[in-house]
């Protein structure tokens, strides 16, 4: 049985029957008595499979008399040209054939008609309660395992008692022929359940891993999660289990178990296109938090949320199409078009991503391009034997896309941990930085505001003593406000709520504008946008505020000029910070130990950035910064 072509089409076709058909019976020589199968009748006027509590039960009388009823296009099998016949999609075609029972007991018998999506069955010799079965039917309560694997119909007769069956099939989904009906005895349908197994042995172990393998992962992710709370770990799972939920439709009932789908059938229609797009829009969701696209790639970005509002829109259109129409060809045609132009933009994407080269993106390509080859080559080797009719030897298809979702699982799940062993490498250099900043700090306390402190200390005590003592409170004054001065900087800079550049700058600013506008300097201070997308570590940030102080004030003190210019611009491998202005300027070429040019140089040197002085005598300075990012 090649379900698994019927399922990777996903298409309607035509249910095509013979105007006569077959009879074939198993295990019940002897014992059962039937005549072939005649087509009485297709109509439209009856739903059966939507009967009232699965109920309907008249006797032989009622349904001759139904079916001979004028105005209804009326099959007589005998008169009836050789070939098929089709009923079209959510018309009823009534089948009927007789039946005997040669036995002293009740004779307990399964029908077959193939692989149907409704299929309701009488036996008209005495009113009975009617049975049911198909593709889309609720598995009835109580059902063996290969009445549920065969979606067989059991029928009862009386000891010697005769009569005719009557069945009306309707065929709305899954493509299928019916060529005719097979009648099993009890043993026989389970050795035919068991001959089927034997024969898809390794298909049947092959896709219990495969579902194995899949819980495993949800349960992995959920775990993981729980323990890290990031969201490329929440989209994960929710991808994982849309997965999980597409397969367990097209193989629960093959796998035997009764979880979802064989108890609510027709969710296998209405979702079979949506649990197809949903883990797309969670696959991007996936990656672009798996990347950090929206600080990393933010071109990229704002395409990659468009495409996702795209597919959340077209999943509720496809929810409603299907409700509204319930046509699977229809809405197999939409998804086509859908499912290709989402392959262009996927290919767009990785195209891009490709030329960044990087290792986590190694991760998302690889497992993308084995889902990709999975499904294109079972779509190709289902291309192949349905409309060319070549027989490929391949009664799996789907085993490809499986697959291709099993490495790519893998590839993204050793993603996931290459990225978190990154993130514990960078948490120990956070630490080791934190370390060293700590270290910093208390040397800053100790040369600057320790040594302020002990200058307060001496001018105080000459104070005391009584000598130039205007001088000494004027000289206390100015340690005391310049100790403020260090202070603030030091207790802002390693305050969290100014980790950012956008910070920084908008204190050189403030910084930079009381001092001008004191002085009565004309300023132009010109600020790169999206200069908050630039990260710098907490130290960097420190050394990058005071060497622009640094240089501010020397500007404001000794430079005498009458106008001043700030630059601040980055690129994708620097930041670059300028102070210029058109002082009197100095000779660079001559040994200058003050002003504080030595320790500007010093921070420069800690951050492993570029510090260039260009001045020349009356021409101005300008004091340039590049640091690397």
């Amino acid at each position: 049985m090649r379900r698994s072509l019927t399922i990777l089409l996903a298409l309607t076709f035509p249910l095509g029957v013979a105007a006569q058909l077959p009879l074939r019976t198993f295990g019940l020589r002897g014992a059962l008595e039937a005549d072939s199968m005649t087509v009485c009748r297709i109509d439209t006027g009856l739903d059966l499979a939507a009967a009232a509590g699965g109920r309907f039960s008249p006797g032989r009388e009622a349904i001759m008399s139904w079916l001979e009823r004028p105005g209804r296009e009326r099959i007589r099998g005998s008169s009836e040209p050789a070939g098929r016949r089709s009923a079209s999609r959510g018309q009823t075609l009534w089948l009927k054939f007789s039946l005997r029972n040669t036995t002293d007991t009740v004779l307990t018998f399964f029908v077959y008609c193939g692989d149907l999506d409704y299929v309701d069955a009488w036996i008209a010799g005495r009113d009975t309660l009617h049975s049911a079965a198909g593709v889309l039917q609720r598995v009835p309560p109580g059902s063996t395992p290969a009445q549920r694997y065969f979606s067989a119909i059991p029928l009862h007769l009386a000891p010697h008692e005769q009569g005719v069956a009557f069945f009306a099939i309707r065929q709305v989904n899954s493509g299928a022929g019916l060529d005719g009906v097979s009648l099993y005895a009890p043993a026989a349908l389970d050795a035919a359940w068991a001959g089927a197994n034997t024969a898809d042995q390794g298909y049947y172990v092959f896709e219990w891993l495969f579902q194995g393998f899949l819980l495993c992962q949800v349960l992995y992710v959920l775990f993981q999660w729980l323990i890290v709370r990031r969201k490329e770990y929440l989209y994960y799972f929710c991808y994982l289990v849309a997965l999980t939920l597409y397969f367990l439709s097209k193989f629960e009932s093959f796998l035997g178990v009764e979880l979802l789908f064989s108890r609510l059938p027709l969710l296998k229609v209405y979702l079979s296109k949506t649990l197809l797009i949903f883990p797309y829009f969670l696959y991007l969701r996936f990656v672009r938090s798996f990347l950090d696209i929206p600080h990393r790639y933010t071109a990229l970005n704002k395409w990659i949320v468009w495409v996702e509002y795209f597919l959340l829109g077209y999943t509720v259109f496809d929810l409603v199409l299907i409700a509204v129409t319930f046509d699977p060809r229809l809405q197999a045609e939409f998804f086509t078009y859908v499912l290709l132009a989402l392959f262009l933009l996927s290919t767009s994407f990785i195209v891009y991503l490709f030329r960044h080269r990087e290792t986590l993106i190694y991760y998302i390509l690889t497992g993308s391009l084995c889902v990709a080859v999975g499904n294109i080559l079972g779509q190709v080797f289902t291309y192949v034997e349905f409309y060319h009719h070549i027989n490929l030897g391949i009664d799996h298809i789907l085993v490809f896309p499986q697959t291709g979702i099993l490495l790519e699982i893998l590839c993204f799940t050793a993603g996931l941990g290459h990225k978190t062993l990154l993130a514990e490498k960078e948490k120990l250099r956070s630490q080791a930085k934190l370390m060293h900043i700590r270290g910093q700090v208390a040397q800053d306390l100790h040369d600057d505001i320790g040594s302020t402190l002990s200058s307060i200390s001496i001018l105080s005590d000459l104070a005391l003593r009584g000598g130039q003592t205007q001088e000494t409170v004027s000289e206390i004054k100015d340690s005391a406000i310049l100790l403020m001065e260090r202070m603030d900087d030091l207790v802002w800079s390693i305050h969290p709520r100014n980790d950012s550049l956008e910070h920084l700058l908008m204190r050189v600013r403030h910084f930079a504008t009381t001092l001008f506008e004191a002085k009565g300097i004309e300023y132009d201070i010109s600020i790169q946008k999206d200069i908050g997308e630039v990260r710098l570590p907490m130290d960097f940030r420190q050394h990058v505020y005071l060497v622009l102080k640094e240089a501010i004030n020397n500007l404001v003190k000794y430079a005498g000029a009458q106008q001043a210019y700030i630059r601040v611009g980055f690129d994708a491998r620097h930041l670059e910070l300028s102070v210029r202005d058109d002082g009197r300027g100095f000779d660079t070429t001559q040994s200058r130990k003050g002003n504080g040019l030595e320790g500007m140089r010093k921070r420069a040197e800690m951050m492993g950035a570029t510090l260039t002085i260009v001045s020349e005598p009356g021409a101005g300075t300008e004091v340039m910064l590049q640091v690397k990012l």
